[in-house]
């Protein structure tokens, strides 16, 4: 067997953000009381420094608020970040069934699985309390090791960690951040999960030059 690892991206390949609750943005506005058209600019100008450390999720809404020149009490803030993080939980209680059953093939099969994932300081706490949690040999989060997809050095951390090689493993994704291009330079074989995304409003396109999965068992005939 060529390869002997499996790497997974998170949301929308694992877990979906779609069908269930979500604390959106607009929200978040409204417990704020910015308005989204203010509150997007300085959110987005911290998005890369919150998936990579630099900054986290409580001090990232201190940020927005200070430049909207709006105070905002610790009662306030708590309960921000208890509603994001209890709808984020809420994605692991929705997860395809198959996916599960793709897990338990592929550590039957001897693979070693890991997760590789852009996420900010709220989500962390999150992921690490999931079912899921305990089918991976090591989970690598951006704001953890300070470098998120499509860095070519997060995806060599995680081959390194499992103890493969880059072109021993398989990365599969929705797509989202550039991340399989990432895998791909890295040395990896890139898989389009479409299992999730297939239901979005919008369907997304396959991607061209990848191999595709509509749906999760369909990547045990590339192992």
């Amino acid at each position: 067997m060529k390869y002997k690892a499996v790497i997974f991206d998170l949301f929308e390949t694992l877990i979906t953000e779609w069908g269930h609750k979500k604390y959106t943005k607009n929200e978040m506005c409204s417990d704020l009381g910015i308005e989204r058209e203010i509150f997007d600019v300085y959110w987005n100008e911290k998005q890369k420094d919150r998936n990579s450390g630099e900054i986290c999720f409580a001090d990232s809404i201190r940020y927005v608020c200070e430049k909207c020149s709006k105070q905002i009490d610790d009662l306030t803030l708590s309960g921000i970040i208890d509603k994001r993080i209890s709808t984020k939980s809420l994605c692991f209680e929705y997860v395809n069934p198959d996916v599960y059953h793709l897990l338990d093939h592929l550590k039957t099969m001897g693979l070693r699985l890991a997760i590789i994932s852009n996420c900010s300081s709220e989500e962390v706490k999150v992921i690490r309390q999931s079912k899921l949690y305990k089918y991976f040999d090591q989970v690598v989060l951006s704001y953890e090791v300070k470098m998120q997809k499509p860095d070519i050095r997060i995806y060599k951390a995680g081959a390194d960690l499992l103890g493969v090689t880059a072109d021993e493993c398989i990365f599969i994704g929705d797509g989202l951040s550039n991340e399989l291009e990432g895998a791909q330079m890295a040395g990896m074989k890139a898989i389009q999960a479409k299992w999730y995304t297939n239901q979005f409003p919008h369907k997304r396109d396959s991607m061209e030059g990848f191999l595709t999965a509509e749906e999760p068992l369909d990547i045990l005939q590339y192992v």
